[in-house]
């Protein structure tokens, strides 16, 4: 009966390992991303959805249609960016990251 519980779990494990990013990874990975694209600091990103992930096809990852508005710091004043693209988000060394194309 333990062994039947163990390998359940140990199954419900990897089952949350593996799919697409959950909304709060996909948000991380584009904060990251605009941070090593942008030249000003990332306040914060507001009103993020991510939705119609598919498995990406030329690459591993899924693409995913990703809105929102990322808020930068440019000298003092708080620039709003809106964001609605269809991003590549797979993962690297356990963590999702973001990409353009």
């Amino acid at each position: 009966m333990k062994a039947w519980i163990l390998a359940a779990a140990a199954a419900l494990t990897l089952t949350a390992c593996s799919g697409k990013p959950s909304e709060a990874e996909a948000k991380q990975a584009l904060a990251d991303l605009m941070a090593q694209s942008a030249s000003a600091p990332i306040v914060m990103i507001d009103g993020f959805t991510l939705t119609g992930c598919t498995p990406a096809e030329e690459t591993d990852g899924y693409r995913c249609d990703t809105r929102g508005t990322v808020v930068m710091d440019v000298m003092g004043n708080r620039v709003p960016l809106p964001v609605d693209k269809n991003l590549r988000y797979a993962k690297v060394d356990g963590a999702w990251r973001a990409y353009v194309q």
